[in-house]
């Protein structure tokens, strides 16, 4: 064995781990690949940002036509109740065997087969 045989399986350099490997050029159609997954994620990019934008300037609007609808939903409720008032008056002002009882609220007179009744304060000793 000559000096330089030995010399180098004694002296051997550690390898490292990653190796590094040729570099290799991408096809054409690699490229063009590339190039329409860059503009896929871009163009979806873009309608993120104005879908973001157009749910920003709706909600506003969104909030003050549910205020709206609030009030109008209250004033509903308050005119059913007014309503069902009125029915159970108008049916109670239809309504014959109530007819007499009516007239006499409605009028100052009195039936006159009615006795009136005067309350007086009682008087100290």
């Amino acid at each position: 064995m000559t000096a330089q045989t030995f010399k180098s399986s004694n002296s051997r350099r550690p390898r490292s781990r990653s190796r590094k490997r040729p570099e290799q050029k991408f096809q054409p159609e690699h490229k063009w690949l590339v190039w329409e997954i860059l503009f896929k994620l871009g163009l979806n990019g873009v309608f993120v940002v104005v879908s973001i934008m157009a749910i920003a300037r709706l909600l506003p609007h969104q909030q003050s036509q549910q205020a709206k609808l609030n009030e109008i939903q209250m004033q509903v409720k308050e005119t059913e109740a007014r309503v069902k008032q009125l029915r159970s008056d108008f049916h109670r002002s239809f309504d014959p065997s109530q007819s007499r009882k009516i007239m006499e609220e409605l009028s100052p007179r009195h039936n006159p087969q009615q006795r009136k009744i005067i309350l007086t304060e009682p008087k100290a000793p």
